[in-house]
């Protein structure tokens, strides 16, 4: 399929106006509430509304796109507008990014394989100068759908697992003390990490969850039945104590788009990429969409 089979004037504003990101974002939901496949169009109103940090993503200073993955379509539908100066977005993270070309696509969580070959798609060919200076001039709806970049665009092959993962992912041991995870979680940013044998087979999952359960199951010790668990007895806990057992592993050979889809169904963030059963990298949420986008 090429890019060119997503678009449809109809669904395309030239120029974009509204107050910032907020009143882009209204104007095109606007343009998908009436469109083919949804389903619900004031719960997609709602949920477009509900501004999370984490619905936007940056492609550099060429585009923000709005995605949301919602029951309330049926089928992936995008939306693209064009505004004559740049609209700027906050994430809160003390960069703030701008961009004269918003894209919204809205896609049922089932989805995710063609979500992640149209947002690729997009992003690979906005790269490119003459295209990106072509959307950008392009006088109105029908002539920003019909230009040749977006009929001649084929999507992309779908990526493996093994194209997007982080090699040489830092692990930790079972009886490493659990201080010590909680030290490395903080101090790396990382959200977990895999629990690895000495033959580095996975056999566990060290979360920020765990350790704040952990947390909170000493201070529940603290008080007047703190002699029923010693705070020394919980400081010797380690890692094995409170690690996740069940573990969702991948492998490197597998469609990105298909892991995608696996990770959104189960509602995980981060999985360990195996191979003949010993870990030989890790992929994350983030780690796809940066791999997508190019950032």
């Amino acid at each position: 399929m090429r890019l060119r089979d997503f678009l449809a004037p109809e669904r395309t504003l030239v120029p974009l106006g509204g107050e910032g990101l907020e009143g882009a974002s209204r104007q095109l939901v606007e343009r998908l509430a009436g469109a083919r496949g949804v389903l619900d169009a004031d719960k997609l109103r709602r949920r477009v509304a509900a501004e999370r940090t984490e619905d936007v993503v940056a492609m550099g200073d060429r585009a923000l796109l709005l995605h949301y993955r919602t029951d309330a379509v049926g089928q992936l539908i995008v939306a693209l507008g064009v505004a004559r100066s740049p609209i700027c977005f906050d994430p809160g993270d003390g960069a703030t990014h701008c961009a004269r070309i918003v894209l919204l696509i809205a896609a049922p969580p089932r989805h995710a394989a063609r979500y992640l070959q149209i947002v690729g798609g997009f992003a690979r060919l906005l790269r490119k100068a003459e295209v990106l200076d072509a959307v950008l001039s392009a006088p109105d709806a029908d002539a920003l759908v019909n230009l040749a970049a977006f009929a001649e665009y084929q999507l992309p092959e779908q990526l493996a697992v093994r194209d997007v993962m982080s090699e040489h992912p830092r692990t930790i041991g079972p009886d490493a003390p659990l201080k010590e995870a909680a030290r490395t979680l903080v101090r790396t940013g990382l959200g977990a990490m895999p629990v690895v044998d000495d033959e580095d087979r996975v056999i566990g999952m060290v979360s920020e969850r765990e350790v704040i359960r952990h947390l909170l199951s000493v201070q529940a010790f603290s008080g007047p039945d703190s002699r029923a668990l010693s705070p020394a007895a919980m400081g010797a806990r380690t890692v094995r104590d409170v690690m996740t057992r069940q573990v969702l592993c991948v492998a490197p050979q597998q469609p990105i788009a298909e892991v995608a889809a696996l990770m959104s169904n189960k509602d995980v963030d981060r999985v360990p990429v195996v191979k003949e059963g010993r870990l030989v990298g890790f992929l994350t949420r983030g780690d796809i969409v940066r791999k997508l986008i190019g950032s």
